[in-house]
Parts: structure tokens; C-alpha cells; sequence
């Protein structure tokens, strides 16, 4: 499992942006949520391959034969 990391930006305008990485599905949200909150980031998201990937502990549902 790597490593969870989050990054905050304050460019010097003022602007902030969160970065993460080792998260996976919904626990990046989870796990920015309150830094979001008090920062007032609000905008555009751009989700990393990481997102897309299973949590762990996650069941798998398949259909077909």
C-alpha cells in the first residue's frame, strides 16, 4: 500500500489547491473534506488514476456468465 499524502498549495495571489496521492475511492474526499472546508477550496477537481481503484477491504460485484 503506498504511502497517503496531502499537499496544499497558497500560490501568492492567494490561491489554494489540495493534492493527494496513496488515496483511493472516496477516502481522498473523506480525508480533505474539513481542509476544503477551511480553506474555502471550492472549484474544479480533477480526480488521479487513484481515485478509480478499489479500496481495500472492498468487495467486487460482477455480472454476466
Amino acid at each position: 500500500m503506498s504511502e497517503k499524502k496531502i499537499e496544499i498549495t497558497v500560490s501568492p495571489e492567494g490561491a489554494t489547491s489540495i493534492k493527494t496521492s496513496g488515496f483511493s475511492g472516496s477516502s481522498r474526499k473523506a480525508a480533505t473534506r474539513d481542509l476544503e472546508r477551511a480553506l474555502g477550496v471550492a472549484g474544479r477537481e480533477t480526480l488521479q488514476p487513484e481515485y478509480f481503484q478499489q479500496q481495500a477491504g472492498q468487495s467486487q460485484i460482477r455480472q454476466g456468465s
